[in-house]
């Protein structure tokens, strides 16, 4: 039995257990959490609402809101050793996120955290292999960060999980049998050094099927490193070589497709290539269709969102990003009324509000979803940007999500920044992109001007009209930008709207 039949064998295990909801799983995750400090303070016991909408009523009237800010200290209890905190016992492992914004938050996991990924995530990825007939080749499943040390707590719970973890120990080898870069390519330290294996090893793999990975900017960075790399890679695959102390053999074969590849023709080089799958949806949608034409040969499919938090969207058979059964997720409207799934408007955008086992109850990730309609009683839910990213400079209060649509409106991809600074003395907002959107930035602004408080500044003359700026390798300067601020490359979502001060400056020297 091969690693694919491996996971279609238990995702069928999955699809036969008892159908779970939203509310009867946040009572078996309240009534787990009794006991513990979090669960003492905000009285779980006391949650017994009869019926879905009582508990829900009563779990949002007993228990706060919080940010990631309201719990570190908690966070850290728990990282130094403390059990029965947010959950009962210790982690059995954490994960460092920077979120889109950057800073670093240390998102602890429990057993059943764990469990209600792999509940989340593995019919979905069974439904992909059975949809794309995936089964015979080789896959490129970057979940986990590369590129960083090994780190424990001080009780011995891992920073980081391995790529397939998350899907459960009996399924890891599942991914190690099927994956095209052996998981070690990932302790590499040197980005250059990583990426060049990295990419040593995926030319190698000529029945490349499936590549899965967060960011479409993370993907497209590797396979801008084969003309960057062109030669050295050449080298390994003509002579052998070593590189980061990893010894690498000769592959003719492999040698041959790159000479035969000219950046445009990527079939030579993975023709039996299927199916990518990244983020696509709001700041992302541009990066995924650059990637897309990079790679023609496969089917671009979105994942919902994932988050290292958790799981709030996956994709149905149609690609819709519908909720989660293995969570409770609330949103919040315009007003800050919490609202449940059912009880959403089409067309109207809400914050998440997500609750997991993994000790994040009512928790506000910062991620705001559309609704696009519904499927029976799930709503379409696509992410349209990061809640709490705006630009106020003169009154206008640009938020990121409201830009994103004023650029899907005008047809035109880049990156909106405010020029606090110009030298003629009156600030405006630049809109920086790969290519000349010079003709598209009239329709954009006339979008913009839907936000009344943009269009009275305007017309006062405190805002200048928006100009657009060429910069051939923005995509690269905005992800080393965030990594320089402490963000991994993977989990890079480059902005609608950046209001970073020093962005300007340090990432395009301006």
């Amino acid at each position: 039995m091969n690693g694919w039949e491996i996971l279609l064998r238990a995702t069928d295990a999955l699809e036969t257990a008892p159908s779970q909801t939203q509310p009867s799983w946040l009572m078996d995750c309240l009534q787990r959490g009794e006991a513990t400090e979090y669960g003492i303070k905000y009285g779980f016991r006391d949650i017994r609402g009869a019926g879905a909408s009582r508990i829900a009523d009563e779990y949002r009237a007993a228990v706060p809101m919080v940010t990631y800010e309201d719990i570190s200290d908690l966070v850290r209890k728990m990282f130094d050793g403390r059990s029965d905190v947010l959950f009962p016992g210790r982690p059995v492992a954490y994960e460092m996120t920077g979120g889109s914004g950057g800073g670093g938050k240390l998102i602890p996991y429990s057993t059943h955290s764990l469990a209600d990924f792999r509940a989340n995530l593995l019919p979905w990825l069974g439904a992909l292999i059975r949809t794309y007939r995936l089964g015979t080749g080789k896959a490129y499943m970057a979940i986990s960060p590369a590129m960083r040390a090994s780190e424990s707590s001080p009780h011995g719970a891992p920073v980081g999980l391995p790529d397939g973890a998350y899907m459960g120990g009996d399924v890891l080898s599942a991914f190690l049998d099927i994956s095209a870069v052996p998981p070690h390519v990932g302790e590499l330290t040197s980005f250059e050094d990583w990426r060049t294996v990295t990419l040593y090893y995926l030319l190698r793999s000529f029945d490349l099927e499936l590549i899965s990975v967060w960011s479409p900017t993370f993907m497209s960075g590797i396979l801008g490193g084969i003309a960057e790399r062109g030669d050295e890679l050449a080298s390994l695959l003509r002579n052998g070589g070593a590189v980061g102390g990893l010894c690498l053999d000769a592959d003719s074969g492999a040698l041959s497709r790159l000479c035969s590849y000219d950046g445009s023709n990527a079939d030579v080089l993975w023709p039996g290539l299927k199916l990518v799958s990244c983020w696509t949806e709001g700041s992302s949608g541009q990066y995924a269709l650059k990637l897309e034409k990079s790679l023609p040969q496969a089917y671009m499919a979105g994942k919902g969102l994932l988050l290292t938090e958790g799981v709030v969207t996956v994709p149905d058979r149609a690609g819709r990003p519908l909720p989660t059964p293995n969570g409770f997720t609330e949103f919040l409207d315009g007003h800050g009324c919490s609202l449940l799934a059912h009880e959403l408007a089409p067309g109207r955008v809400y914050e998440v509000v997500m609750t997991t086992s993994g000790g994040l109850y009512r928790y506000r990730a910062g991620d705001a979803v559309r609704c696009d309609g519904f499927v029976g009683d799930a709503p379409i839910l696509r992410f349209v940007g990061r809640c709490g990213e705006a630009s106020d400079m003169v009154g206008e209060k640009l938020t990121d999500a409201f830009v994103a649509e004023c650029m899907e409106y005008a047809n035109c991809r880049g990156i909106l920044v405010p020029d606090r600074n110009p030298g003629h003395g009156v600030p405006g907002y630049l809109l920086l992109a790969e290519n000349d959107v010079s003709g598209l930035v009239a329709k954009f602004e006339t979008s913009l001007c839907r936000n009344p408080q943009y269009a009275y500044a305007l017309k006062l003359c405190q805002l200048r009209p928006v100009e657009a700026v060429q910069i051939d390798d923005l995509t690269e300067r905005c992800v080393q930008f965030f990594v320089s601020k402490g963000m991994r490359r993977g989990d890079v979502k480059i902005p609608t709207l950046c209001v970073d001060s020093n962005f300007l400056k340090e990432a395009v020297g301006l």
